[in-house]
């Protein structure tokens, strides 16, 4: 008796889990497409992001200092008008101890907004973009 209910207890937890597992279709996929994820798909097809640190090397071609921080933003309302979808935003610390905010483009690399206390001082000698303002 105690011989056929492990059978059977098996038996009932392998078709459990047989009943739990998704098949793939035809297409290998194992689950049918969420709709949201088609609609992101759509929007960012072929949206290539800068790597971010080929943003790191333009923002230290420029300044001196040390990276400290970055991360992807959403862009602020007058950098969506200008068409720009995402930001890097990169935080460097400088040889006198300031903190400068660089915002890019994360498609194109271009500076939008340089912010903070000693960006004068902070530039390098010799970039070839003269005084580091944004273009």
């Amino acid at each position: 008796m105690k011989r056929a209910l492990a059978i059977l207890c098996t038996l009932a937890a392998i078709l459990g889990l047989a009943a739990g597992i998704a098949w793939p279709d035809e297409d290998g996929d194992h689950y049918p497409p969420d709709p949201d994820d088609i609609a992101l798909e759509e929007r960012f097809d072929g949206f290539d992001v800068l790597p971010l640190s080929r943003a790191a090397d333009l923002v230290e071609e420029r300044f001196d200092g040390k990276l400290i921080a970055a991360r992807l933003a959403p862009p602020r309302p007058w950098e969506r008008e200008k068409g720009v979808e995402l930001i890097h935003e990169l935080r460097l610390l400088t040889p006198r101890r300031d903190v400068l905010l660089f915002r890019l483009d994360a498609r194109t690399g271009e500076f939008l907004d340089i912010a903070g206390t000693g960006l004068t001082e902070a530039r390098r000698h010799g970039s070839r973009h003269g005084n580091g303002a944004p273009e």
